[in-house]
């Protein structure tokens, strides 16, 4: 997880980032300083023989190997942000933070004896300043994850205040996480009630490193998605009794350095169940033997329901029923088998794109009086939810599921009370409009 620094030559991103780098204990990355390492040139050199667009280009590539690093403090380029991909491969795994500043401020910082090539022919160092700024204003404010002015404040203070900033932080935790909808209904949220956080998402590819990165940032809290439910509770201080039952967690909050590990896929499953139909003394089948389908097995257990688990690989199912004290298990053949159940759970990916046409159950088991629910929340129709309202089914939609785990979190986070309706509204707006997610398990 780390930490990007972008803004105009003048800010401060270098001096800030080694002193921001050493409070952290973190390494140090200039992407000025490694590019004439990487082509052996200085930087003047590469615009006098090849011109800013070919120093733009090796940017962009230093840009990506740069991205791939963890729990670094990187100064970039202050013209990294010109070209939308390196924003986008540098958000991947890092907080952006601009480091402000006016012009005037920039050039009583900049020397007019700079080895750096100028940007403007004909116009004076200060001109350049303020034309380039102007240029660039609207790039860093649509980049940045983080606004620190740094005018009238001492490197040290900018420091300070960057790592104030980043306990306002929560995120996402997963692989891969940019196609999920979690940031988009919890920053809703937050600026629904004026509450000065910010969500992210981060791919971690090291589930402890990035675990440690919440420590180590002091980011208030993260969201956990697959694949890392299960494998996050081993780096935790402490599990919530729920969440250790279940055996994964999605939600981790950090109270003042002690990271506490919860699961509210469990209420949230619940939650979304019971605006449907009654569970006491029902029958369920759940399909599925994942962290989504621990979850909501746990929850149907809890709730005096009769359950069935059944999955391709029988041999999971087996252990998830053991786990919970399910009545049944089997693989999907046992489906047709199993007589007149009342509730019919898919807590598998298959319904989601790439397989968002498919569906595990077959129609002609779908009847009149079966509440199915489907975990898939997008799309928000999925093959299994258009075949069983046909077939005169009551319906559970996946997204109140997603809506409720993420409320839960949201609660968690801030101690204050979820606007769901909010959250509720920017979720199907986005639902509506069809676009797919490549996950569905909680985030």
């Amino acid at each position: 997880m780390n930490i990007v620094l972008i803004g105009m030559r003048g800010c401060g991103k270098t001096t800030v980032g080694r002193i921001l780098a050493q409070k952290l204990g973190r390494e140090f990355v200039d992407m000025d300083e490694l590019i004439p390492k990487k082509v052996g040139m200085s930087i003047a050199e590469i615009v006098e023989k090849h011109g800013w667009p070919r120093f733009r280009d090796i940017e962009d590539e230093l840009a990506g190997e740069v991205a791939e690093l963890d729990n670094i403090v990187n100064a970039t380029g202050g013209g990294v942000i010109t070209r939308e991909k390196n924003i986008v491969r540098l958000k991947k795994n890092g907080v952006l933070v601009w480091l402000k500043a006016n012009a005037d401020a920039l050039f009583s910082r900049t020397t007019e004896n700079s080895d750096r090539p100028r940007l403007l022919k004909g116009r004076s160092l200060k001109e350049e300043i303020a034309i380039t700024l102007a240029e660039r204003e609207p790039l860093y404010y649509r980049a940045a994850d983080f606004i620190i002015e740094t005018e009238n404040k001492t490197p040290h203070e900018v420091a300070e205040a960057i790592m104030a900033a980043l306990k306002k932080v929560c995120c996402l935790i997963g692989d891969p996480v940019e196609h999920s909808l979690s940031p988009l209904i919890h920053n809703a949220g937050y600026q629904a009630l004026g509450i000065d956080c910010v969500y992210l998402p981060f791919q971690a590819k090291d589930v402890r490193q990035a675990i440690q990165g919440v420590r180590a940032l002091g980011l208030r809290g993260a969201s956990v998605t697959i694949p890392y439910k299960v494998s996050a509770i081993r780096y935790l201080d402490e599990i919530d009794p729920l969440a250790r039952e279940i055996g994964a967690v999605n939600t981790i909050v950090n109270e003042e350095g002690r990271l506490i590990g919860f699961n509210t896929d469990c209420d949230g499953a619940l939650r979304a169940l019971t605006e449907v139909t009654p569970l006491q003394g029902k029958k369920a089948v759940l399909v599925g033997s994942g962290g989504a389908a621990s979850a909501i097995a746990v929850g149907l257990k809890k709730s005096g329901v009769q359950l069935t688990i059944l999955n391709r690989t029988e041999d999971k199912a087996r252990k998830l029923a053991l786990r919970v004290n399910a009545e049944g298990y089997g693989s999907l053949n046992k489906l047709a088998e199993i007589p007149a159940p009342d509730i019919l759970i898919n807590a598998t990916p298959v319904g989601m794109w790439p397989q968002a046409y498919e569906s595990l159950i077959p129609k002609d088991l779908l009847h009149d009086g079966l509440t199915v629910f489907d975990v898939v929340y997008n799309p928000k129709e999925t093959r299994l939810v258009a075949e069983a309202r046909e077939r005169g089914c009551a319906i559970v939609y996946g997204y109140k599921m997603f809506l409720y785990q993420a409320a839960r979190q949201f609660e968690l986070f801030t101690g204050q009370q979820a606007p769901l309706a909010v959250m509720e509204s920017a979720l199907t707006q986005v639902l509506q409009g069809g676009g797919f997610v490549t996950r569905s398990d909680g985030g």
